[in-house]
């Protein structure tokens, strides 16, 4: 993470990026609620690209272009609450400014506005409120992130803004941790499949792991793997740099994660309970799942000390799983 502001990081979300003609850039706001019983969890998500006959679930955006300075590109929505809430992938209008951010379709509306770290989401389905949320700081192992790899204006990116939030979701109280995230690639390269997952535990700890993954061995080696298990208690911080996801099942998913790094190791097992699937097809295809995901078992080893669930309590988050090629 670079060593700027949270102000620049702010910037960077509420502002389209100068895209290349190969370029992409989506926002991703996910919020989980701090009841692990409930499993409650609310994910958005919505961009424009400079790519022609690409198209998200069917929607297909020829090109990238604006209208009276919106933009236009596919948004989404769902949430589990007791069941699945799904919206339509459709073509909205993404009208971005300094410190807000207001997207439209003909079924929904969202609109993200304020500073950070105070932000209020709203989310209308016809016209409807189905979410109203504030955020705050986070008790989380940092305030954002910013990750670039680019090279003369070429590569990828990502920003994230780590919040704790509160308010209402389908007419009922919601509370927990989120993030907002903007992720941008500008180069025509394929797109690489991978796990990725955030996980939230009842009693303060925080796992946050990426597996980039290719077929051929070799270059499996060559992407930024990582786990992170923060305890927030202890202001504590374990790192490991080899991760392993294995996906057993096809209609009940489970998905086991393995980690380890000089004197330490993790294993834990997640269930899915709700799957969204999104199909990008443009040169190739690629199917892009998040899977909202309980913990069925933990343990974590270093050293001496092992954390299981009697330290950590019930964990729920989302694992992403993203397979395929696309340009």
């Amino acid at each position: 993470m670079k060593n700027v502001p949270p102000s620049d990081a702010h910037r960077r979300i509420f502002s389209f990026h100068k895209l290349s003609v190969h370029g992409k850039e989506y926002w991703f706001l996910l919020f989980t609620s701090d009841d692990t019983k409930k499993a409650r969890q609310l994910m958005i998500t919505f961009g424009d690209q400079n790519v022609k006959s690409y198209a998200v679930d069917s929607c297909r955006i020829s090109e990238n272009y604006s209208f009276k300075g919106k933009h236009v590109g596919p948004s989404s929505y769902w949430f589990y609450d007791k069941k699945i809430h799904r919206s339509k992938t459709m073509p909205s209008s993404i009208d971005v400014k300094e410190s807000s951010i207001f997207v439209a379709s003909p079924k929904s509306e969202i609109l993200l506005t304020g500073e950070y770290p105070k932000y209020n989401l709203v989310l209308k389905k016809e016209g409807k409120k189905i979410c109203d949320l504030k955020t705050r700081k986070g008790s989380d192992y940092a305030e954002y992130e910013i990750i670039d790899y680019f090279k003369s204006g070429l590569g990828a990116g990502y920003v994230n803004l780590l919040l704790d939030f509160e308010g209402k979701l389908n007419g009922s109280r919601f509370s927990g941790h989120g993030y907002i995230q903007k992720v941008v690639s500008t180069a025509p390269l394929p797109g690489i499949p991978w796990y990725w997952g955030r996980i939230y535990f009842s009693k303060n700890y925080i796992l946050d792991f990426l597996q980039p993954h290719v077929s051929v061995s070799k270059l499996d080696k060559e992407f930024t793997v990582y786990a992170y298990f923060y305890d927030s208690k202890k202001n504590k911080k374990y790192f490991f740099e080899d991760i392993k996801v294995r996906k057993f099942g096809k209609r009940n998913k489970y998905f086991l994660i393995l980690g380890k790094s000089k004197g330490k190791e993790f294993t834990v097992i997640l269930k899915s309970y709700a799957q969204k699937n999104f199909r990008l097809d443009s040169i190739g295809t690629m199917d892009y799942e998040q899977n909202l995901v309980k913990v069925a078992f933990f343990s974590l080893e270093s050293g001496n000390k092992l954390i299981t669930m009697k330290d950590t309590g019930e964990g729920i988050g989302i694992l992403e799983d993203a397979y395929g090629y696309i340009l």
